[in-house]
């Protein structure tokens, strides 16, 4: 017997329904695309602000990445919306042995287990991604990112789930399904880009709350960079960091900068009274506490060097200079707020310097002539100094580090000096250790780390070198 050419066709037609509840199904459906929308970008926005930090840094978006994130937004809600919406359609009452009924049961099935799957997976992941990025101590948003370097995944995620939405409808209608899918893609870009536009909050009214109270964005503050190998472990107390900035308006040279301290713009003569309100309070001995200080890298040594003298005067023993790596890996603003890495000085005021014996040394002269350095009298580029230092520190094992410091020096030049100072002991200490106690200078016991620091010391002196013009 032959068969026709339809008899086993499986192929069906679409359900009918009324135009009624089509129209109903389609507007239930907008509603929810725009409530899922609104979650999501109100998700995002929460996630920002519980980023803030204690010094209102917070995790910014660019306008491109709002774009993005807004569209990726909106078509996953309005996938979501036309999954509904064919759950509804072909998931009303039927007979029991109506033919087709198995089909559209798996097409129905197919949907809420898709939604129900996606939903599941994406809560999950968006969870653990905004824990990361609120916890800044850990990296947070200053050390990842998705946009752009992985943009590619969320238009995956978005192929794959509109795609997976048909695969049942394709497999029963065929064709028919293809130009069904193209009108949904068409209809569902259309709809997206135009829900993307809305957006619920001002996040650039965030971001600019935000700038207006965090000092680094506010007074515009450059840190000088540095080799990473310079810098130290440092961990101060929030709160007591002092800020050396520049005015936000343009001033005379010769008017002094600003001075931030617990939230408060000093003057010179006030920030010695605020240190010492500050110690009364938190009961510690000044020599033992420890106070970072954030100073723009083109504020001129005369302020610098007020500065070390005030803190000096009220017994503050060390100091931490802020710093950013050269070679960084992740945002300045991490190293600038949770590194914990600073170059880490012992202050001893000008008194000292000048009652300090400098007999019984072998002097080593560092200063700057026309942008240019010279170690006792050799002149060098700022990329030969530290090799040079490390040549001169072998050579002569009794040293002692003259630094000629200008009042017309900038700080970024004077923390270079300082830095690659630091990194020339530093190398020349793991050298040492190395070669006779086979490890690393940061591995060794108390004892063996007296003895190198006794045979590789850290010795440094400030001289006047304005005087000496």
């Amino acid at each position: 017997m032959k068969f026709e050419r339809r008899f086993v066709n499986t192929e069906e037609r679409f359900p009918a329904i009324k135009k009624k509840n089509i129209v109903i199904s389609i507007i239930a459906g907008l509603f929810f695309a725009f409530v899922f929308y609104s979650f999501l970008y109100l998700s995002r926005e929460i996630i920002r602000v519980l980023s803030i930090t204690d010094k209102y840094d917070i995790f910014v978006l660019s306008d491109k990445e709002v774009v993005f994130y807004n569209l990726f937004f909106a078509f996953l809600s309005l996938i979501f919306a036309q999954s509904i919406c064919l759950s509804q359609w072909f998931g009303k009452p039927r007979k029991v042995f109506e033919k087709g009924n198995i089909y559209k049961t798996a097409i129905v099935n197919d949907q809420l287990f898709l939604n129900t799957l996606f939903l599941y997976w994406f809560t999950r992941v968006a969870t653990l991604y905004a824990l990361f990025m609120v916890v800044t101590p850990l990296g947070g948003f200053y050390v990842f990112s998705f946009y752009p370097k992985y943009n590619y995944l969320f238009i995956l995620f978005l192929i794959v789930l509109f795609l997976q939405t048909w695969v049942s409808i394709r497999r029963i209608y065929k064709r028919k399904a293809l130009k069904w899918m193209l009108l949904s893609a068409t209809t569902i870009s259309v709809l997206a880009f135009a829900l993307s536009r809305i957006n619920l909050v001002d996040y650039q009214k965030i971001n600019q709350i935000c700038f207006e109270k965090n000092i680094e964005q506010k007074y515009n503050l450059e840190l000088a960079e540095v080799e990473v190998e310079a810098l130290d472990y440092f961990y101060p107390l929030r709160g007591r960091d002092i800020y050396l900035v520049r005015h936000q308006s343009d001033i005379a040279e010769f008017e002094n900068p600003l001075i931030i301290f617990r939230g408060n713009e000093l003057s010179f003569d006030d920030l010695e009274h605020n240190i010492l309100l500050y110690l009364e309070l938190v009961y510690d001995h000044p020599r033992l506490l420890r106070f970072p200080l954030y100073i723009d890298r083109s504020i001129k040594m005369s302020f610098v060097n007020r500065l070390k003298e005030i803190m000096s005067s009220v017994e503050i023993g060390t100091v931490g200079y802020a710093a950013i790596p050269k070679n960084r890996e992740f945002d300045k603003r991490y190293y600038s707020n949770y590194s914990n890495y600073y170059s880490v000085w012992r202050l001893i005021s000008q008194k000292a310097y000048k009652q300090a014996s400098l007999e019984g040394f072998e002097h080593l002269s560092v200063c700057y002539v026309n942008d240019s350095l010279k170690i006792n009298n050799i002149t060098c580029t700022s990329k030969d100094f530290y090799l040079k230092l490390i040549q001169q520190i072998e050579t002569n094992d009794n040293y002692l580090l003259l630094f000629s410091v200008d009042e017309e020096m900038i700080f970024d030049d004077y923390i270079f000096v300082l830095s690659e100072f630091r990194r020339a002991v530093k190398t020349l200490r793991n050298e040492y250790a190395i070669k006779y106690y086979s490890t690393e200078f940061e591995n060794l016991d108390f004892e063996k780390d007296s003895v190198i620091r006794n045979r590789i010391p850290l010795r440094l002196i400030e001289i006047d070198g304005t005087k000496q013009k």
